[in-house]
């Protein structure tokens, strides 16, 4: 025969069989069974056993509730899901009722401890049609009421996989939610591999498309979804509605804050695939996947929470609309501008706490009294906040700035707060002295009755030894009789007949009187019941600051808008940034550009700026020189710059004019992802396959190294049909910067109009031994590479480097040097045709050209190409 708790945990336990069930025993949680042996081995904490009837012992391991939030975070970060069993009866006769109030897991964490505040924790829903053409997209944050949805269509499951795959990078999210697919079985398995979410589902009838959208109007209140943009888009409100089900199910308290939803649409911000964000560094770097080296480490001086999230979210969408580019940009102008009123503002933006999440905290019932404190705390600095705003136009009684946020008062929160919690509470609601004196006559009264009747229980024995005349009376207290008045025998006949007999001695007797009972109660029931009444009373403070919930997440936001743009304004001064003029025009034009990052870890020599400009005319650059002269870095700043002056932040030039670009592209860089199947060449070429097929005359290329994961000739063959084709496409010929080590590449500027070369500037007057990397970017192409000298640069022992000299010397003399006269024309070499045809076949290459030509794939312009590519290796 089990016992009573026993029966009480399997109950329980069967209704969240994929969770780890803490259950709450006094001031511990208790797990058992399987559930202990992971606790025990991922908190750290001792596996013993619990008797559970018929001779049954059961694995148990226990964590002190006060202490629950690490052991929270360990289980969570392991990827296990936590359900909470609370007591929610009186001990008392009988077993204590107990429930379970909330799952705590990877998308559903609220505690302050196990969030950063620097950036979003989001839960995400993924739903694809039955063709796999069609995905709707749908995440929210439950720490800060953010919940949005949209619906991707595309041409076949694998496009739309790879604009799923955009979003999951974007938002990198904790949980994610895969509605009638599976992770593991699609294209998305190694990006979702690599982010590490929780994987969750929900019951498949709760995404019919009928019920997901009467779910929909249910929790929103409203007959249609048309305005909230959802109307036609069934598979984005599959997606949102698989985050409410899993929500009721998991986290139920969370859905009051999930007040309306925002679709949006993919094109209205600059889309960066996982690649781009990984070679730019946007958030963290490639190598160990730290903040600090990314661009936002640099960007980041932002002084607030909220303030933070923000500034991470547009760096990860970057904006394409002018309009809202340049009002950004005028925010940050006013701040660079006026020194004052940034230095105030960001004086009183230092140590504003998360006020989102802090709003929300009270909407969903958790809130502790310091949430409140903190609370109160900004709400105090907001009129000074407007009035450090205010620009002299509008003192004036002018319009205005565009830019400028609403800013609620929220004076009656302010007020309610002010009057209702004391100075500094504490931690929880445990403790009693949460709400100020003066804000409840009741509670006011109990705490005075309580102090008075200490006062007089302190005073009584004073006062009857003087009443009685018995020095030797005492007042005292025990468990069994509480507090009581003791005589001995000797003075037995003064004893006053409102006493009561409680207890006899061997020497005295002890009294009692009504009058000590009733402060003895007020005296021991005192806290209990202070506790109960100030309980209550936060519940009912919560309530009325819940009912301002959409005022102060409006003013959450405006303070963070305020605090990313003081903190970009504040970063132009200090690295020496410039206004970009954006528009939208064709062209990308940057004077004296530098890399935000690399010019900040230099400090032995002075960072070199250079110039950019891909205009229609001269939109695609091939870029030669040796490696470590400074390539990689002038490709990555010119699309850094870019995207820094779409978020809307200056940059690091003399001067620029951007273009918006509606897509950054890069294939930088060569390296095994064996865990994923896939070799250098592979990742290579799927990367560049994705770009070739998706840019378009508005995106930015950054291209390092095409085709150097393969065998030289078919490197060389790749590398020039890709300009090529970038060059002539219909529709394509975008900016690009193409940084080669194929110097044949460099004939393509003689070729196709819009191809200019450019290289990078080297001092090697020191007899071809000493070599200096200028980093310069000069225009036209580099006469060698240098390899061998940055060979000997690395540290290659001398023998070594000498002997690759000598057969660098040799390949040259002999005219065996290699691909680079693949596509050379024999005068330049000034080498006998026959030995152009002997390398590839007895019948003359012309001829050859011929016959592989494929006629009805060629357009009119790729046509007068190849007619004048013949005509070259004809003479």
């Amino acid at each position: 025969m089990t016992t009573p708790m026993r029966r009480q945990y399997l109950s329980l336990k069967r209704q969240y069989p994929d969770c780890i069930l803490f259950f709450r025993l006094g001031d511990f949680y208790e797990t058992f069974d399987e559930d202990a042996k992971i606790v025990a081995k991922v908190c750290d904490v001792v596996l013993t056993s619990r008797p559970v009837g018929n001779d049954q012992r059961v694995p148990l391991a226990g964590v002190p509730y006060h202490s629950v939030d690490g052991y929270l975070a360990r289980l969570v970060e392991a990827g296990y899901r936590v359900a909470i069993a609370e007591q929610v009866s009186e001990p008392g006769k009988g077993l204590v009722e107990r429930e379970v109030v909330r799952v705590v897991s990877k998308g559903t964490v609220t505690e302050p401890g196990l969030l950063d505040d620097r950036r979003n924790n989001y839960l995400m829903a993924v739903a694809f049609d039955a063709r796999g053409q069609k995905a709707g997209i749908a995440y929210c944050d439950i720490t800060t009421g953010e919940f949005a949805a949209t619906e991707i269509e595309a041409d076949g499951p694998e496009a739309a996989e790879r604009r799923v795959g955009e979003e999951l990078s974007r938002l990198h999210p904790s949980e994610l939610i895969a509605v009638d697919w599976r992770p593991a079985e699609s294209s998305l398995h190694n990006l979702v591999a690599s982010l590490n979410p929780l994987l969750s589902d929900v019951e498949p009838w709760q995404t019919e498309p009928d019920t997901a959208r009467e779910a929909l109007q249910r929790h929103f209140q409203v007959s249609t979804l048309d305005g909230f943009g959802l109307q036609g888009k069934t598979q984005a409100i599959r997606a949102a509605a698989a985050i409410l089900a899993y929500l009721q199910e998991m986290q139920p308290a969370a859905l009051k804050q999930l007040t309306r939803i925002h679709s949006y649409a993919l094109g209205e911000f600059m889309m960066l695939d996982e690649a781009t964000r990984r070679n730019l560094e946007l958030t963290e770097t490639i190598r160990g996947g730290e903040v600090k080296g990314s661009l936002l480490d640099v960007l980041d001086c932002t002084l607030t929470p909220m303030g933070a999230r923000l500034l991470r979210r547009w760096l990860n969408q970057p904006a394409l609309d002018v309009a809202t580019i340049n009002r950004r940009l005028d925010a940050v102008q006013f701040f660079f501008d006026d020194s004052a009123r940034r230095l105030s503002l960001r004086e009183l933006l230092q140590g504003v706490g998360d006020l989102e999440r802090w709003a929300n905290r009270v909407v969903q019932g958790v809130a502790l009294p310091r949430d409140l404190v903190g609370m109160r705390e900004v709400l105090a600095r907001v009129p000074q906040i407007v009035a450090t705003l205010a620009p002299d136009a509008a003192r004036n009684g002018g319009p205005e700035p565009a830019w400028l946020p609403p800013l609620p008062l929220c004076t009656p929160v302010l007020e309610l707060l002010q009057a209702a919690i004391a100075d500094e509470p504490p931690a929880t609601l445990a403790t009693p002295g949460v709400i100020r004196p003066g804000f409840s006559e009741e509670l006011d009264e109990l705490v005075e009755r309580s102090r008075h009747a200490k006062q007089w229980i302190a005073d009584l024995e004073r006062t009857e030894r003087e009443r009685l005349n018995i020095k030797s009376l005492k007042v005292g207290y025990n468990k069994v009789f509480g507090y009581y008045i003791e005589i001995t025998h000797a003075h037995a006949d003064k004893v006053p007949d409102d006493y009561i007999r409680k207890q006899t001695l061997t020497n005295a007797e002890r009294y009692i009187t009504p009058e000590l009972k009733e402060y003895e109660s007020l005296v021991l029931n005192a806290d209990e019941r202070r506790l109960s009444i100030e309980q209550e009373l936060f519940r009912e403070i919560c309530s009325q600051v819940a009912a301002h919930h959409g005022e102060l997440l409006q003013l959450a936001a405006g303070l963070a808008l305020l605090d990313v743009y003081a903190s970009l304004a504040e970063v132009a001064l200090l690295r020496r940034y410039v206004r970009p003029v954006v528009d939208e025009g064709p062209a990308i034009e940057i004077v004296a550009g530098r890399h935000p990052v690399v010019e900040l870890t230099l400090t032995d020599e002075p960072f070199v700026p250079n110039d950019t400009r891909l205009t229609p005319e001269a939109c695609i650059h091939i870029l030669t020189g040796p490696n470590m002269a400074g390539k990689s870095t002038y490709l990555r700043q010119t699309a850094l710059i870019t995207l820094m002056a779409q978020i809307g932040s200056f940059v690091p030039a003399d001067a620029a004019q951007i273009g918006v670009v509606d897509r950054i592209f890069t294939r930088i860089g060569a390296s095994d992802e064996i865990h994923r199947g896939q070799s250098t060449f592979m990742v290579e070429m799927v990367e560049t396959a994705n770009i070739l097929n998706h840019a378009t005359s508005r995106s930015l290329l950054i291209l390092d190294e095409i085709g150097r994961g393969t065998s030289t000739y078919d490197g060389l063959a790749i590398a020039w049909a890709v300009i090529e084709y970038i060059h002539n496409h219909p529709g394509l010929r975008a900016k690009t910067l193409f940084a080669t080590h194929y110097h044949e590449l460099t004939d393509l500027a003689e070729r196709l109009p819009h191809v200019v070369n450019y290289n990078v500037a080297v001092d090697d007057s020191g007899n071809g031994k000493d070599v200096v990397f200028l980093r310069r970017i000069i225009p036209g192409k580099a006469d060698r590479s240098y390899g061998v000298h940055v060979a000997r640069m690395a540290g290659l022992p001398t023998a070594a480097v000498n002997r690759a000299e000598e057969i660098l010397e040799e390949l040259e003399r002999s005219g065996a040097a290699g691909p680079r006269r693949l596509f050379e024309p024999e005068s330049r070499r000034g080498r006998p045709a026959a030995m152009q045809v002997s390398l590839f076949a007895d019948t003359h290459p012309v001829v050859e050209a011929l016959r592989r030509l494929d006629i009805n794939g060629l357009t009119p312009l790729d046509a007068l190409n190849r007619l004048y590519e013949l005509q070259k290796m004809v003479e």
